[in-house]
């Protein structure tokens, strides 16, 4: 391999044919006179042209279809193969490497005519970007099989994304995020639309798992239920705004009907609604409190009945040592996703503020289905002061506001092929435009462009590997129960 050119932070080398060379390797070019290397990583690959390539390509196929023999006793047909197939690898510049150290020095250039060029194996990499950490997760493999681990530590206190289109393997990754952070005894809250992450608790054979007696599965109106007592006026009228879109009028009523029982020592459903009914106000505030009771009630998220009622704190307290609570969503309504999402973000980011919960890595899988319709965006730019740090999981890049994306640590971006999408990631990453846009089109399924804290900035594309639990993720198909049957 030989530089050829260099224009502002891009490096272009030639490589040969069986210089086995993907994008999203690194490569380190040595200039031995000054002891000082230039790393750079390839985004993009494509033929070497030059005068006369295209005109001998051209005449190859004209005698390879007539019966024209020809001489070759110079033996330079090889030679000239090799010519055509070169390729030209063009990358984008991370950094300078002195005495085994990175510098974010790109003025430098190496010398083109003496300088070695080798591939970076994935260890080097992690070395060159410093990461420090001795909580190691193991996400999976580099294209050259070496093993990619990233620290816990560069997940504490960050938020996270994982996005790319449907079933390219986001949840797959997630799991393994999720367990590798139990692994390490961190608490986790994940918000489970599709009743996926269960299957942690089972090995591959049904067997229990080691995780298994550090899950908590929580279903909405059967395990999970609040007394209004504990979700409290601040969090119920968030409830009331953000979900219900009730007026100001009516919430003003509500905040005073609330005020009243709580002074009387009897906050209830069936409290709330008497005072509603009894409350002298204009009927068209009523009926729209009666309407939002009604949506509330419906629910089942409250209940009376504090033998049938949970807290946060309960439940986390339960898995003290590391452990999942698992809230299960895919089997309740809209409205009622809308509103146990709410309710446990305010309760937790109540908790939180008064410590009385330790630090919860939160993920929301599905953000998109939800994120649009609840106060999220207010909160990110606060949470991790709390101890509430997120990961969102959706193939809806555009889902997540502009703002969200100017606070995100790190990405883990799947494959895109819809131009919007990619230019949407691409814009929002914290990485140039360029390296993004070329890489997540190509990139097969269970394989990732990781960017962002966890890799120091420096990206690496990842084969993300498989687990030992069942994931659940797949697909119901009709003609696989035909086939079944029929057997």
């Amino acid at each position: 391999m030989r530089i050829l050119t260099k224009q502002n932070d891009e490096l272009r080398v030639l490589a040969m044919p069986g210089e086995n060379i993907n994008k999203g390797d690194y490569l380190k070019i040595y200039d031995k006179l000054q002891d000082l290397s230039l790393v750079v990583q390839v985004y993009d690959i494509a033929y070497f042209d030059s005068l006369g390539i295209e005109e001998d390509i051209l005449r190859d196929e004209l005698f390879s279809s007539s019966e024209i023999v020809r001489e070759d006793p110079l033996q330079t047909e090889n030679l000239g193969l090799m010519i055509k197939d070169a390729r030209v690898l063009i990358c984008k510049i991370r950094g300078v490497v002195k005495k085994d150290r990175k510098e974010n020095d790109f003025g430098w250039l190496p010398s083109r005519s003496i300088s070695k060029i080798a591939k970076l194996g994935i260890e080097e990499v992690a070395a060159l970007a410093g990461s420090s950490g001795e909580r190691s997760i193991k996400l999976g493999y580099s294209l050259s099989g070496e093993e990619f681990s990233i620290h816990a530590e560069d997940l504490d206190g960050r938020l996270n994304v994982i996005t790319g289109r449907k079933e390219a393997g986001k949840s797959h990754l997630a799991k393994l995020l999720v367990s590798g952070l139990i692994d390490h005894g961190a608490r986790v809250l994940v918000l489970d639309i599709n009743g996926e992450y269960g299957g942690l608790a089972f090995d591959k054979d049904g067997g229990a798992s080691r995780y298994a007696k550090k899950i908590k599965v929580l279903q909405p109106g059967f395990n999970l239920k609040f007394t209004l007592q504990y979700l409290g006026k601040r969090a119920v009228v968030d409830l009331m705004q953000n979900v219900l879109d009730a007026p100001g009028a009516s919430l003003r009523e509500f905040m005073r009907i609330w005020d009243y029982l709580q002074q009387s020592g009897s906050v209830s459903l069936g409290s709330l609604e008497d005072a509603i009914l009894r409350w002298k106000c204009n009927e068209l505030v009523r009926d729209a409190l009666l309407s939002r009771y009604y949506s509330l009630l419906g629910s089942d998220l409250v209940t009376d009945n504090a033998r049938y009622a949970t807290t946060l704190e309960e439940e986390f307290y339960s898995i003290n040592e590391g452990g999942a609570v698992i809230v299960s969503l895919g089997t309740i309504g809209p409205v009622a996703r809308r509103l146990v999402v709410e309710a446990l973000l305010a309760k937790l980011v109540e908790s939180e503020e008064q410590r009385k919960l330790d630090p919860v890595f939160l993920f929301a899988e599905e953000a998109h289905l939800y994120l649009r319709h609840t106060y999220w965006e207010d909160l990110i730019t606060r949470m991790r002061h709390f101890g509430i740090f997120t990961t969102f999981i959706t193939n809806q890049p555009d889902a997540i506001n502009a703002g969200i994306y100017r606070q995100v640590d790190n990405i883990f971006l799947y494959n895109f092929t819809n131009d919007k999408d990619v230019d949407m990631i691409a814009q929002a990453s914290m990485t140039d435009f360029e390296t993004v846009k070329s890489i997540i089109r190509s990139l097969p399924p269970r394989h990732c462009l990781v960017l962002g804290k966890v890799v120091n900035d420096m990206p690496v594309v990842l084969r993300v590997k498989d687990t030992d639990f069942q994931t659940l993720g797949f697909t119901r198909l009709f003609f696989n129960q035909l086939t079944a049957k029929v057997q």
